[in-house]
C-alpha cells in the first residue's frame, strides 16, 4: 500500500489546486477511490467551483458533512500510513492523508506535509 500511496503522492502533489477539481478535499476522495474504490465525493463533485460555494456546502463543518460519505472505512483513533482524516490547520478543519512523516495537505499554498492533530481518522 505504501508504493500505492507514494506513486499517488509524486502523481498529484504538483497538480493546482482549483476549487471543485484538485482541492484538499477531492484530493482526499480522490486517493479514496484509488486506494478503496469508493469515491466518498461524488454527490459533491461539480456542485462547486469556488471557496464560496464550498464553504455554503460544508456550513456545518467539514468533518460532520464528510463523516457520513466515510462509511465504507473503520474510524479510528491512530493514524497509519494511507489513512485519511480532518486535522486541523489555523482553525481550519481540511482533509489529509496520513504518510509515513505526517498529514498531507493540498491548500491554496501548494502541498504541505506535518504532524497537525486529527479530528476523524478512517482507514481499513
Amino acid at each position: 500500500m505504501a508504493e500505492g500511496l507514494n506513486a499517488y503522492l509524486a502523481r498529484t502533489w504538483d497538480r493546482p489546486f482549483v476549487w471543485g477539481e484538485c482541492d484538499c478535499t477531492l484530493w482526499v476522495a480522490d486517493w479514496c477511490a484509488e486506494r478503496w474504490g469508493q469515491d466518498p465525493a461524488a454527490s459533491f463533485r461539480g456542485r462547486y467551483s469556488t471557496q464560496d460555494e464550498a464553504e455554503a456546502l460544508t456550513a456545518g463543518g467539514l468533518l460532520e458533512t464528510i463523516r457520513p460519505f466515510m462509511g465504507f472505512l473503520v474510524e479510528w483513533t491512530e493514524a497509519r500510513p494511507g489513512d485519511v482524516g480532518v486535522v486541523m490547520i489555523d482553525g481550519r478543519e481540511t482533509a489529509a492523508i496520513r504518510t509515513e512523516n505526517g498529514w498531507a495537505v493540498k491548500s491554496l499554498a501548494g502541498m504541505g506535509e506535518a504532524n497537525m492533530p486529527a479530528l476523524a481518522i478512517w482507514g481499513s
